[in-house]
C-alpha cells in the first residue's frame, strides 16, 4: 500500500523529508539522494539482466533436453533470480524435480548440472561485473556485500546488501564532494 504512495508522490516526500536540513546543505543533500536513486534504478536493471541470462540460458537447456514446462520452469527460474544467490536455485530444483519426473533419473542430474554451471557463472562472474558497472561500485564489493548481507540477516540481507551499499556510495560521494561537477563521478 505504502508503494503505491512512494511511487507517486516520492519527490516530494523527499523534498518535505530533506527540509529538516539545514538550508546551506539542503540542496547536496537532494542531489545526493537523486544520485542515490540512480544507483538503486542501475541496479534493477543490472538484477533483471543477470535474471534474464538465468533464465534464458536454463530455459533453453531445458527446451534442448526436451523437458515439459520449459517456458513456465524458466520464468520462475527468472523470477527467482531476484533473490541473490539462492533464489534461482530454488526455482530451478523445480526444473530438476520435473526433469526427474518426466525424462528419469539421467535428465535430472543433467539439469542439475546444467543449473549449478550456470549459477556458477552468475555469482561469480555475471553478477559481480555486470552490478558492479550498474552501481559504480567495485565487483569484489558486490561479492562481500552480498556474503556480508546473507550472513548477518540471511536471504534479506542478501536481498537489500548491494542496493543499500550502491544507494550509499553515490549518496556519500556526492555529499563529500569538494567540486559540485564531481557529483557526476558517482553517477
Amino acid at each position: 500500500f505504502t508503494v503505491i504512495f512512494f511511487l507517486l508522490g516520492g519527490r516530494s516526500i523527499w523534498h518535505f523529508v530533506t527540509r529538516a536540513v539545514p538550508q546551506p546543505q539542503r540542496s547536496r543533500v537532494r542531489e545526493a539522494g537523486a544520485a542515490g536513486f540512480h544507483s538503486l534504478a542501475g541496479y534493477a536493471r543490472a538484477t533483471s539482466l543477470v535474471a534474464l541470462v538465468d533464465a534464458v540460458t536454463i530455459g533453453s537447456g531445458l527446451a534442448i533436453m526436451g523437458i515439459p514446462l520449459a517456458l513456465p520452469l524458466a520464468s520462475l527460474i527468472f523470477l527467482g533470480a531476484f533473490v541473490p544467490v539462492v533464489g534461482a536455485l530454488v526455482t530451478g530444483f523445480l526444473a530438476v524435480i520435473v526433469a526427474l519426473l518426466t525424462k528419469g533419473l539421467v535428465f535430472a542430474l543433467i539439469t542439475l548440472a546444467l543449473i549449478i554451471a550456470v549459477m556458477q557463472l552468475e555469482a561469480h562472474v555475471l553478477q559481480p561485473l555486470v552490478m558492479g558497472r550498474a552501481v559504480s561500485i567495485h565487483p569484489l564489493a558486490v561479492v562481500l556485500g552480498i556474503t556480508t548481507g546473507g550472513v548477518l540477516a540471511g536471504i534479506i540481507g542478501a536481498l537489500l546488501a548491494v542496493p543499500a551499499i550502491a544507494f550509499l556510495n553515490s549518496f556519500v560521494r556526492v555529499l563529500v564532494a569538494e567540486d559540485p561537477d564531481a557529483e557526476g563521478e558517482a553517477l
